[in-house]
């Protein structure tokens, strides 16, 4: 693995893998459509490349003479479905496409999907990689979508699919708000009826992805990387007051009410003509209980083995968040 394209690699995850690679010698290059946010690899030895996965012909020359690539770059929220899927699921056919006419040679396409492509487990088992896919927002269809699009070139092309959970560690700001929330002393519960997910601490997911770069054995085959396969939203709270060394109280939030404040979020948000997260997307998929996902198979056939308890992450996260005043 000498020579690497990154897309997404100034994201979070992305960012982690490229210093991650850095680190074991590769030569890394990055796809950005913005060279200004660079904030996370300004220290980092990478060559950037301004290109764009909706645009065909600014790809040729990004993926020429590398001998993997990482696809982490996508769209989690767009103000329509069709943009989801431009980014998603064509932009990904782009940039196999590019590959195919401008590097015959690659020696692992892997990209990094997501457990929404999946969708929730209906019965409370962690789903496998066997079974059959239910995403329920758009974002989870956009990248089932990108998953179809990537298995079509094999096996005219070595892929790996990766699908992760919930990440989390330094530089996200998705699990934030929860450690912000614990620390005012709350720690709020949706419902009554205990809910579950899986996580991963970000650098077991990077050893984990770049675990699957490596092994012959993972061509053309899906991953779900974990640390646990089953955690209560309730004991997440716990262990983040722990790591605060806050104690806090447990607040139930019916579902009603989060659907309220999210419907009146997506609409300022709507107003202002801006994406968000949060929105009746998200509903839909909390009200499910299970969103859960067996790493068994990565396992077995990538000798993955997580490094990070949830409660060491989530401690290694809350000093990260608390050196960078985030807190």
């Amino acid at each position: 693995m000498n020579k690497v394209l990154v897309t997404g690699g100034t994201g979070f995850i992305g960012s982690h893998l490229v210093e991650a690679l850095v680190e074991k010698g590769a030569s890394v290059r990055c796809l950005v459509r913005t060279p200004d946010k660079l904030r996370w690899l300004e220290n980092v030895d990478v060559e950037i490349v301004q290109g764009d996965l909706t645009d065909f012909d600014t790809l040729i020359p990004v993926v020429s003479d590398v001998q993997t690539i990482f696809h982490l770059a996508g769209k989690t929220s767009s103000l329509t479905e069709e943009d989801l899927y431009l980014t998603n699921a064509q932009g990904t056919m782009n940039l196999l496409k590019a590959n195919i006419q401008g590097n015959p040679n690659l020696s692992r396409f892997v990209y990094i999907s997501s457990l929404a492509a999946a969708g929730p487990s209906l019965n409370g088992r962690p789903v496998s990689e066997s079974d059959h896919p239910n995403p329920l927002s758009p974002y989870g269809a956009s990248k089932l979508a990108g998953e179809e699009a990537v298995m079509a070139f094999h096996p005219q092309m070595p892929v790996t699919i990766i699908r992760p959970p919930v990440v989390f560690g330094p530089r996200d700001i998705a699990i934030l708000n929860f450690f912000k929330t614990v620390k005012k002393g709350i720690k709020p519960v949706l419902g009554w009826r205990t809910r579950y997910g899986s996580f991963i601490y970000v650098e077991d997911l990077v050893r984990g992805i770049i675990l699957a770069a490596e092994k012959r054995n993972a061509e053309g085959q899906t991953y779900y990387l974990v640390s646990d396969n089953l955690i209560a939203y309730q004991e997440l709270n716990n262990a983040i007051a722990r790591a605060l060394s806050k104690k806090g109280l447990t607040i139930h939030v019916p579902v009603s009410w989060f659907a309220i404040v999210v419907a009146i979020r997506e609409m300022i948000y709507g107003i202002k003509k801006e994406a968000t997260l949060m929105n009746r997307h998200k509903v839909h998929e909390v009200r499910e209980r299970f969103w859960v996902c067996d790493g068994s198979k990565a396992r077995k056939e990538l000798g993955f083995t997580p490094e990070f308890s949830l409660e060491e992450g989530l401690e290694k996260t809350a000093d990260w968040y608390s050196e960078m005043n985030w807190l």
